[in-house]
């Protein structure tokens, strides 16, 4: 009996619909499609453009590995555009020196949370007729010049992992303001299966212990006493993971066909609801870190673009001090602070497309020497100040 209601949640289909609605109305946009993840939303879109083989595809080198992998599948070039130092983002001027007539589309990833500077790529957008896809999966609820990150591309994709602000054990949205985008994404997503129920309930047991044994009190009885006894890393950092070697392919593969389930929207739609809520909590939380670690020697805070609203999904902290990062990490995790290393691209897989880190020297410089500090909403303001403090305590103790 509760396997067929189970079931019933994961395949009715109804919640979907609803999901779609209230998303898109939030980003403000005509259109929205729930898909499996960010990364096939970018291959729809990429199916629809039907692009020329070898089409250049502006796109920073700092993302997830996964996108590249993406543009090559659709047999697209990539082409790496440094980041801005003080944002992490593209930078619009390194943009502009690279678009030639076979420039067919650039990618715009927020990262960390941080909208791009909009204004000089939609200038840009206008000058040479290329389309801008935003990539959101990482600042659902960001904001630029009052306007949601997502609505001002062809085309946004926003990812429902884990560790993102809006957590369905999976799946994603596909926004956009072009109907030719949404029926594409229609038509091609109707025959994906759902997951089966028993694989959904897995992923969501193991989210919801993940999520539990990393809220702070939980974390520092459970989880904290091992790590400090045994010197471990974070178990849920992504880049301490094994990945996926097989990176390329020529199609969609099957494991990526699956339909987000009348459970995962409904879980969708009541933490959009609370979105903004949260939203306001890792900012508020960020706003206390940088009071407490602005002027430090040899680091420098995150910076939020003028008239962007930063969501500080995740508080990157560009170390510039000749020290290794796991010193710090050290220090921080035997005074109850986790820490995080870069979860996105390093030099590492760039190579991997052919592309040499040190042609791209910001990020080349950024991508090794970040430290993901918690700013998170199970924070206090009190927790906020403590780990502020303490990260100021360890950067001067390995001076």
């Amino acid at each position: 009996m509760l396997s067929r209601i189970f079931s019933f949640y994961v395949s009715n289909g109804a919640a979907s619909g609803d999901f779609e609605q209230v998303f898109r109305e939030y980003i403000g946009v005509p259109y929205a499609v729930s898909i499996p993840s960010a990364r096939l939303g970018l291959f729809l879109i990429f199916k629809h453009f039907a692009l020329p083989e070898g089409s250049e595809i502006i796109i920073s080198p700092f993302t997830h590995w996964s996108i590249f992998s993406v543009i090559k599948a659709c047999r697209l070039k990539p082409v790496f555009v440094d980041i801005d130092e003080g944002t992490f983002n593209i930078d619009p001027r390194e943009v502009k020196k690279v678009i030639n007539k076979n420039t067919k589309v650039l990618i715009l990833t927020h990262m960390w949370g941080q909208p791009c500077d909009m204004d000089p790529f939609l200038e840009l957008k206008k000058e040479f007729g290329i389309k801008v896809i935003e990539d959101c999966a990482m600042a659902c609820g960001a904001t630029y010049k009052g306007r949601q990150a997502g609505s001002f591309a062809d085309a946004s994709i926003f990812s429902f992992g884990k560790a993102k602000a809006i957590a369905t054990f999976g799946g994603g949205m596909l926004c956009t303001n072009d109907r030719g985008i949404y029926e594409e994404a229609r038509r091609s997503t109707a025959a994906f299966r759902y997951e089966h129920p028993v694989a959904l309930a897995s992923n969501l047991l193991s989210s919801v212990i993940a999520n539990i044994l990393t809220r702070p009190r939980v974390f520092f009885l459970s989880i904290y006493p091992v790590m400090r006894a045994f010197c471990l890393k974070d178990p849920y950092n992504p880049m301490e993971q094994r990945k996926d070697v097989a990176i390329f392919a020529d199609s969609v593969p099957e494991q990526w066909k699956i339909k987000m389930s009348d459970l995962q929207a409904v879980l969708g739609m009541e933490q959009l609801r609370g979105l903004d809520a949260k939203n306001r909590k890792r900012m508020a939380n960020a706003q206390i870190l940088n009071e407490i670690l602005q002027g430090t020697g040899g680091i420098a805070i995150p910076l939020a673009v003028p008239g962007a609203g930063h969501t500080y999904l995740y508080y990157a902290l560009l170390v510039k001090k000749r020290t290794s990062l796991e010193d710090i990490r050290k220090i921080l995790i035997r005074h109850r602070v986790d820490s995080q290393l870069n979860e996105l691209t390093t030099a590492k897989e760039l190579a991997v497309f052919g592309a040499d880190s040190k042609d791209y020297p910001v990020f080349h410089r950024v991508s090794e020497s970040l430290l993901i500090i918690p700013n998170g909403i199970y924070l206090s303001r009190d927790d906020a100040r403590y780990v502020g403090n303490t990260v100021k305590r360890a950067l001067d103790l390995v001076d």
